[in-house]
């Protein structure tokens, strides 16, 4: 009875754990792997599972990478770039030399900067012949006869060439080679005396009359002008 007993307490009582490895001994993989199983067949436990989290990114798109151009396609930049600056220079030189030039030429006409021109050094004056060697003694006269002659345009065309000559070679007036009728009048104007003036404006404007605009010349005007040539013009400046 009493072994019976014995035995029925030993089945009854609780396992008893394990003793716990001396302290100092090394757990063996099969240990490892076994305490691990035991863990995950706990209930008590929590699975394994997946967890998602949001974290910030960079949301510029990264640019491409660019491969760099070919040199010869550099070089013809290069060249451009060199060759467009220099046609501004240029460009920009020309427009400065056009601007002074204009600026001179107005100052010369309107107040008589251009020096003085040696005798003979103007010949012609647009398709006028201005040479004194081209035009007669006495233009007054000539120029009576062409109009007794019924040539009243061609007396103007002599009155106005010898004007202009007597006004370059005689006066010392600087009269262009490709001077229009109003400039001449314009270098007249601050060169000469005003009787000298006031012939060369009536002449001017009785012959720009009868080549441009086409009018027929009264001869009482253009006697006048043949009487007064001589006078006015003929007579050296004092």
């Amino acid at each position: 009875m009493i072994a019976c007993g014995g035995v029925a307490a030993q089945g009854n009582a609780p396992p008893v754990p394990a003793a716990p490895a001396p302290a100092g001994s090394a757990i063996t993989r099969t240990e490892t792997v076994a305490a691990l199983a035991k863990l995950r067949a706990d209930p008590n436990l929590p699975a394994e599972r997946k967890m998602k989290t949001l974290r910030w990114t960079n949301s510029r798109p990264q640019p491409a990478k660019v491969d760099s151009p070919p040199s010869w396609l550099v070089g013809l930049f290069d060249y451009l770039a060199q060759t467009g600056s220099l046609v501004l220079w240029l460009g920009g030189g020309l427009g400065v030399g056009f601007a002074a030039i204009w600026i001179f030429r107005l100052a010369r006409a309107r107040w008589g900067l251009e020096k003085v021109p040696s005798a003979g050094s103007v010949s012609r004056v647009e398709a006028l012949d201005i040479r004194p060697e081209s035009l007669p003694e006495d233009i007054g006269a000539a120029a009576r006869a062409l109009l007794r002659a019924g040539r009243t345009r061609d007396a103007l065309s002599l009155l106005y060439r010898g004007a202009l000559s007597r006004a370059v070679h005689r006066f010392g007036v600087f009269i262009g080679e490709s001077y229009t009728e109003g400039e001449a009048l314009g270098a007249v104007k601050v060169s000469l005396d005003a009787a000298r003036t006031q012939y060369f404006s009536e002449l001017v404007l009785l012959w720009q009359r009868a080549v441009y605009a086409g009018e027929e010349a009264p001869p009482d005007s253009v006697s006048r002008l043949c009487s007064g040539f001589s006078s006015a013009l003929d007579r050296a400046a004092i």
